[in-house]
Parts: structure tokens; C-alpha cells; sequence
């Protein structure tokens, strides 16, 4: 997946995009949600029948390229998954940089903590 920033969101609230370089056609737009005070994806749901992910804002404002990074991994396993036709879950634990992160489900979306 690739990044791209992009500041033409409807309501301001338009971070940018991720497209697989694989298929283009497939971009995830990140968004601020401000009644969460969190970024969340917007395309996961459509492009690859998976919930959304909700990532709050503090965890943005620690390292925003390895949020980023972490996001566009995610991204990659599940477009991987729906190429070749094998069942995905999102991992409840991984690990990055010696950092441990969870993903659990909060509503609508996959909440990305750490520990």
C-alpha cells in the first residue's frame, strides 16, 4: 500500500489515503472522527468486507509514520487474503518495534491500542 496525503475531504476532516499498488482501485481514506477523537479507515468494509479500523488520536500523535505503517500492513494482509481467497481476523495482538499493539472490537470498528 502506498500513502498519499490529500486535504480535500468534505468537512475538513479528510487525512489522506492509502492505495494498494497492487489494484489501485482500491484506496482507504483516513478520516478524523472528532466524537471520538480518533482517525478511523474508511474503504476496508467495502473494497474487503472487514470492519473499519479506529485508531485514537494519541497514539497519532506519538509516531504518525509508524501508525501509518502499521495501518498500510494491515492493509496488505487483508487485500492478500482476498486475492488468493483465504479466510482473514484481524490479529487481537502483534508486535512492532518492540511495542506490543491490540486490535479489538469496539463497535463499528477494530480499536488499535497498545499496551
Amino acid at each position: 500500500m502506498e500513502e498519499n496525503s490529500n486535504d480535500t475531504g468534505s468537512a475538513g476532516d479528510l487525512i489522506g489515503t492509502i492505495t494498494n499498488q497492487r489494484n489501485p482501485g482500491q484506496s482507504v481514506l483516513i478520516r478524523y472522527l472528532r466524537v471520538e477523537n480518533a482517525f478511523v479507515t474508511e474503504g476496508i468494509q467495502t473494497h474487503l468486507g472487514v470492519k473499519e479500523i479506529l485508531i485514537p488520536a494519541h497514539l497519532v500523535a506519538i509516531d504518525f509514520q509508524l501508525i501509518g505503517a502499521i495501518v498500510s500492513a494491515i492493509l496488505e494482509r487483508i487485500s492478500l487474503a482476498q486475492e488468493t481467497q483465504t479466510p482473514f481476523a484481524y490479529a487481537n495482538r502483534f508486535e512492532v518495534l518492540d511495542k506490543a499493539y491490540t486490535l479489538t472490537e469496539y463497535g463499528e470498528y477494530m480499536k488499535l491500542e497498545w499496551e
